[in-house]
């Protein structure tokens, strides 16, 4: 608590400075929102145990409070973050067709992210870190989503550790 009003006074500073009203430095809330993407989207947050999602399949479980869908398949969980590459919308799930949807340009991309028909060399949806709090060995170990911390397929990120978690046998 002792370095708080050290903290007011920088930020004082900074915008006496020309240093405008600090969204340089925090984002524009209503940038954000035009968006649709809350402060709380930024968060990371637990999903539990590892073991909860090491059934294949695709869970929508955060995808309204975090904007942040769980897919689990091939031996690993991936956490794909709900907001359209290009445009900054939100991208929702379309049952029927079994795609996700970017609700401005109606871009598609499949259940694990990767961009759906036309120009596929388009961005696909971003994976969020995913960290352990414990050993990754553990079948319980508790998983944490940081969809502040974003790997890009067309960046060749995908195949980074962080990206996803990998079962090993027994968790699956």
């Amino acid at each position: 608590m002792r370095f708080l009003p050290h903290v007011a006074v920088v930020c004082l500073l900074l915008t006496l400075s020309g240093c405008g009203d600090l969204s340089d430095v925090w984002g524009n809330p209503q940038d954000r929102a035009k968006k649709g993407l809350a402060d709380s989207d930024i968060a990371s947050f637990e999903i539990g145990s590892a073991s909860k999602w090491a059934e294949p399949g695709l869970y929508l479980d955060y995808a309204n409070s975090h904007g942040v869908a769980l897919k689990s398949e091939h031996g690993m969980l991936v956490a794909l973050l709900l907001v359209g590459p290009e445009t900054g919308a939100k991208v929702r799930y379309d049952r029927l067709a079994n795609l996700f949807r970017d609700t401005q340009s109606d871009e598609t991309f499949t259940t694990d992210g990767v961009k759906w028909g036309g120009d596929e060399d388009r961005p696909s949806l971003a994976r969020c870190r995913i960290r352990h709090l414990g050993p990754v060995d553990d079948p319980e170990v508790e998983l944490i989503v940081d969809p502040g911390k974003l790997f890009r397929q067309e960046d060749r990120q995908w195949s980074k550790a962080a990206s996803n978690h990998l079962f090993v046998d027994g968790q699956e």
